[in-house]
């Protein structure tokens, strides 16, 4: 059986906006993806979403609907507890054991990653991608910077095989987050070049982000 390069993208997509949606686009064209597992955190250790854990796995399912090569994984939906990545990590490594599996993340999230859960293990039981992003460079002194150092490698093949091995790739800036969209929904400001229609019909019809949280 020839393995398959998959690549898994978790977050909180609350909601999910353009910036997520054209990301990975750019990701499947920089990396040969053969799959790309988009993960909505259930609960999130880090943070707390605003919605409701049914209405962001549906406007996950409305934003990459129409992405060849994606699909949408719901096992931290439905999972109880916080939603650690180094749980989902080792289902997944043992669900595709025969494939080839890639965490990717943003800079941002890479330079806590020591507060992570069990982050030590989860480094060491998978290759990661790190998306660079303007603003959000990575201290160099830092424990993030120090890992950086020790395990990044600058060919993707080097992922292919083994763990532990990080490699940073530049992405089309793109200056939209989530905050920023609840923001605007919250004042009644347009979101149309922010979010997909299929979203912002969603949450139109259920007046999401319009209610105090």
């Amino acid at each position: 059986m020839i393995s398959k390069l998959i690549g898994v993208f978790g977050g909180t997509f609350d909601p999910v906006h353009n910036g997520h949606t054209k990301i990975i686009q750019n990701l499947l064209e920089l990396i040969p993806f053969d799959e790309i597992k988009v993960i909505p955190n259930g609960q999130p250790p880090h943070r707390t979403s605003v919605c409701s854990n049914n209405d962001r796995l549906e406007m996950v399912n409305l934003a990459f609907k129409g992405i060849n090569q994606i699909s949408v994984d719901e096992r931290e939906i439905h999972r109880e507890g916080p939603s650690y990545a180094i749980h989902t990590a080792r289902e997944i490594l043992e669900e595709y054991h025969q494939d080839n599996i890639i965490w990717i993340m943003g800079s941002d999230a890479f330079s806590e990653i020591d507060t992570w859960f069990e982050w030590e293990d989860f480094l060491n039981i998978i290759n990661i991608l790190v998306m660079a992003r303007p603003g959000s460079e990575i201290d160099s002194t830092s424990m993030a910077g120090t890992l950086i150092l020790e395990r990044q490698t600058s060919n993707i093949d080097d992922l292919s095989y083994g763990a532990g091995k990080i490699l940073i790739v530049d992405i089309d800036p793109i200056n939209i987050s989530s905050t920023q969209v609840r923001s605007n929904l919250a004042a009644g400001e347009t979101v149309n070049e922010l979010i997909l229609e299929d979203v912002s019909d969603y949450i139109d019809s259920g007046k999401l982000y319009t209610k105090p949280s």
